[in-house]
């Protein structure tokens, strides 16, 4: 068994050998042009995404609250939700 597998083996190395076809060899590296655009779009997006990182901070002044402020309304009054114009719900205070 052990004689024929290096048998099939070596008669297989052999066809493949003389039954492949030989190919010119070429200097064209066909990867390049894409690459390059690539590593533009790549290096482009990061540029993009770092400029757009912090631009709140050129909006909102640094001592303005964050988030929503809620001020507790007086003794009888109470937050009542109505649906809006375009979806969703507004809030509104409702006073006896």
């Amino acid at each position: 068994m052990k004689k024929t597998m290096i048998a099939l083996a070596a008669a297989s190395a052999l066809a493949m050998g003389t039954l492949s076809v030989p190919q010119k060899a070429e200097a064209h590296a066909w990867w390049v042009v894409p690459s390059i655009v690539l590593g533009a779009v790549v290096v482009g997006g990061a540029a993009i995404a770092a400029s757009n990182a912090h631009a709140q901070a050129y909006y909102a002044p640094p001592y303005a609250p964050r988030g929503s402020v809620h001020v507790a309304p007086t003794r009888g009054c109470y937050m009542q939700a109505q649906p809006a114009l375009f979806g969703g719900y507004r809030y509104i205070e409702v006073c006896r």
